[in-house]
């Protein structure tokens, strides 16, 4: 089975098309809603501006494809351009504590300029597909109409109105496609586009057409991105061999489709980077969920104890391995007993750059079940955003913190106090976290903690290990604070709200309130560890400087970090150089995997509890943040200096895993991951290092055994430093160079500058 022809041509055109080109037609049809239903309750208003968008819109078609769905797409004029910026100022040129009240959080300000403060979603999240597959839109509708009947309450009921009023928008817009297909002479599309308009789907062409329109709708008119598809080869599985036994479809027709619907959740989206905002893509985007990575589940664990490779996971892998592009992002569930031949193909298609990862469910079923999540829902968990663990249809959204681990350091080895910039006389906090880095996650400015013993009275390592704890455990409490406190306003201004997520999710029908208070049965907070061998490096570098050798006290380290190791470049540069590193299967260092490790998740589990709606799952995780959390953390006992990026993800420290992949994987294999619920590593391989079938073996046997130790999660890069290099040089002959950055894949050549430095930065392995 082999990627069709217009299908390749399709993909060229895509990487031909401008990243400046918006959907204006959407664009002018919502800000048009802004003033229409005034007087109207929010959820009300929110459906009916679903539904003027959906009955206006213009309706491509594209006849050489099976599956039907698109919105128009142009460069927008330089006047339109303007008004539309001039809007968004407008919504949301305001007082912080305004536009929390509006919009309660949010993933950055570019994230924010596109969506209308009363038609907002926040994605990341996974639909109940089975439900909507099972059921349809109007057995959804049927559904909220009956629990309206139930309702005393008038919030509830205006919320119910919203997700009613929503599905007969999806009801409407299927039905005005179905007459479109048909007057453009696609009989047969028409007749699954009316039928499914109204009732569940019956084939696998119209499951993957039911989800296709929905996806459309939710990500490109609604801006609910980052869609996690959960276990399709699952849940599609019977739509597929009742087709296959029935004569309805042939194999090489159902990967033919499933190439169609990959290659929608990619044309959907503009050519850019979202994480690199310096790029004119990505600064100057109009558009909502431009780069957005949806994310597939494959294989894993069955809540029967069966194992979950069936004919469905081959042919989805290889539709991904062929494709290589972006998305959808393809999570491989590994499991002891996991099919070879399907095993060996998910290694050979992460080696030849397709955008494929890999999970262990032996790690990640413990720590889910750990954090409370029951069964048989564990062994349905996939992902979203980059990493982020997810209950599919069992929860919302992305709440998240990036918990900076060094910036605990550095306080532990300061008393308490931000050596960059010193606590003020009289400084007072009502919260160690300001309200705006609660809203995006991010530790942005200066953070102060607790007094912990100073730096000469720390007599032993139990003594500054004692004081990272501490700092730990205060700056997660003080989150924990100004959530709670964040959360309280959210129940005074979001009671009634509703988001098209509403309409999909479970429970947030039954218990008619949207998913932010309390709707769906989990809530969770992914509590990203960030700067991990960061910190584990610091602290043997400051065991075996300060406590081993006894070359220095304490006292006169943290004197150097206070100035930048200025005048102590000999020193800075025998800490980074000198000492083993994470990343090398050294004991003595990779010991602090676990310490670390075990002190971010007490402190974590101190709280969470049945007192609180929402509950932390902590992950290893920094996405691209990494820099910016570095530039707020003065120089580490690693050799660090001040403002320099901190280690990324689960990854040791650039450059510092000198010994080669499989000791690379021995040290990681020493986190205790049965505690931490996601985050990815990155490796890189040089491409002679894994070439032709004994490579796909090798990668297999290696990839195998960092699951047999206990690794969590693996994703590569199999590219050089000099074809990286050469990209840079000339991007026209590397428009299709796809690449794993954090969580999410990019093409390469769409990336900044900075982003591209980074990745080409990291360590290059051979394996051995």
């Amino acid at each position: 089975m082999q990627v069709k022809e217009n299908i390749k041509a399709r993909i060229d055109q895509m990487f031909a098309r401008s990243n400046e080109e918006a959907t204006i037609e959407r664009i002018q049809l919502l800000l048009k809603t802004e003033f229409m239903f005034e007087g109207e309750s929010y959820a009300v208003k929110y459906g009916h501006t679903l539904d003027y968008i959906l009955s206006n819109l213009t309706l491509p078609i594209n006849k050489d494809l099976k599956i039907q769905g698109g919105l128009l797409s142009r460069v927008p004029t330089q006047e339109e351009r303007e008004t539309i910026e001039k809007t968004y100022h407008r919504w949301w040129d305001m007082p912080i504590e305004e536009r929390f009240k509006k919009v309660l959080f949010y993933y950055s300000n570019g994230w924010l300029k596109c969506r209308p403060y009363w038609f907002v979603s926040f994605g990341h999240l996974a639909l109940d597909w089975e439900e909507i597959l099972e059921k349809g839109f109007v057995g959804i509708r049927n559904k909220a109409e009956h629990r309206k009947l139930q309702c005393c309450d008038a919030k509830q009921k205006e919320f119910l109105e919203g997700i009613i009023i929503s599905l007969n928008a999806f009801i409407k817009y299927f039905q005005r496609y179905a007459k479109a297909a048909e007057a453009a002479g696609l009989e047969e599309i028409a007749q699954d586009l009316m039928w499914l308009s109204e009732n569940p789907a019956k084939t696998y062409r119209q499951a993957l057409q039911v989800m296709w329109m929905v996806v459309l709708i939710l990500q490109k008119v609604c801006g609910c991105g980052v869609l996690n598809y959960s276990r399709m080869d699952q849940y599609l599985l019977p739509y597929y061999q009742k087709d296959l036994a029935e004569g309805i479809m042939t194999k090489e027709e159902a990967f033919d489709l499933t190439v169609e619907f990959f290659y929608y959740t990619n044309a959907m989206f503009e050519q850019t980077d979202h994480m690199s905002e310096e790029v004119s893509g990505t600064a100057q985007t109009l558009e909502l969920a431009f780069d957005d990575p949806n994310y597939l589940t494959l294989a894993g664990k069955n809540a029967d104890g069966t194992g979950g490779v069936n004919e469905l996971s081959f042919l989805m892998l290889e539709a991904t391995a062929q494709m290589k592009l972006r998305n959808p992002f393809t999570v491989v569930r590994y499991y002891e007993g996991i099919d070879e031949e399907f095993w060996v193909k998910c290694c050979k298609a992460m080696k030849e750059n397709a955008t494929v990862v890999v999970y262990n469910d032996e790690t990640m079923i413990p720590a889910l079940k750990y954090y409370n999540v029951k069964e048989p829902e564990v062994y349905e968990y996939g992902f979203w955003g980059c990493n982020d663990p997810n209950v599919p249809g069992y929860e919302g959204g992305l709440r998240q913190l990036w918990f900076n681990l060094a910036k605990a350091l550095e306080l532990a080895l300061n008393s308490g106090d931000y050596p960059m910039k010193p606590k003020p006389e009289g400084y007072q906090e009502e919260c160690a976290w300001p309200m705006e880095d609660r809203m995006i996650g991010l530790m942005m400015g200066p953070y102060y903690g607790v007094q912990t013993k100073k730096p000469e009275e720390m007599a032993s390592m139990d003594d500054v290990i004692e004081a990272f704890r501490i700092q730990v455990e205060y700056l997660m409490k003080e989150f924990r604070k100004g959530f709670e406190h964040d959360l309280s306003i959210e129940k005074e201004t979001t009671y009634g709200k509703m988001r098209i997520e509403d309409c999909f999710l479970k429970g947030t029908i039954e218990e008619a309130c949207t998913w932010t208070e309390g709707g769906t049965p989990y809530h969770k907070l992914v509590c990203q560890g960030c700067g991990l061998a960061t910190v584990i490096d610091s602290l043997y570098a400051i065991e075996k400087a300060v406590f081993i050798d006894q070359e220095l006290t304490l006292a006169e380290l943290v004197e150097m970090l206070k100035h930048n190791f200025e005048g102590h470049e000999e020193w800075r540069m025998k800490l980074r150089t000198k000492y083993p590193k994470f990343g090398n299967d050294v004991a003595e260092v990779d010991k602090y995997a676990k310490i670390v490790t075990d002190i971010f998740t007490d402190a974590v589990d101190k709280n969470n509890g049945a007192r609180y709606l929402y509950q932390m799952w902590p992950t290893y995780s920094t996405d691209r943040a990494f820099t910016t959390m570095g530039e707020q953390v003065g120089a580490t006992p690693d050799g660090r200096k001040q403002k320099e990026p901190l280690s990324e993800n689960q990854s040791p420290v650039e450059g510092a895993d000198v010994d080669g992949v499989t000791a690379m994987l021995n040290s990681l294999s020493k986190v205790p991951f049965s505690k931490i619920t996601g985050g990815p590593l990155n490796v890189r391989l040089h491409p002679t290092a894994v070439t032709g079938e004994q490579g796909d073996q090798i990668i297999a046997a290696l990839f195998k055994s960092y699951m047999q130790q206990g690794g969590m999660q693996l994703q590569i890069n199999v590219v050089d430093a000099a074809t990286l290099k050469a990209a840079q040089q000339n991007p026209e002959k590397y428009r299709s160079l796809c690449v794993r950055v954090t969580g999410y894949s990019a093409y390469f050549v769409e990336m900044g500058l900075k982003a591209q430095n980074e990745l080409i930065a990291r360590t290059e392995h051979s394996v051995g």
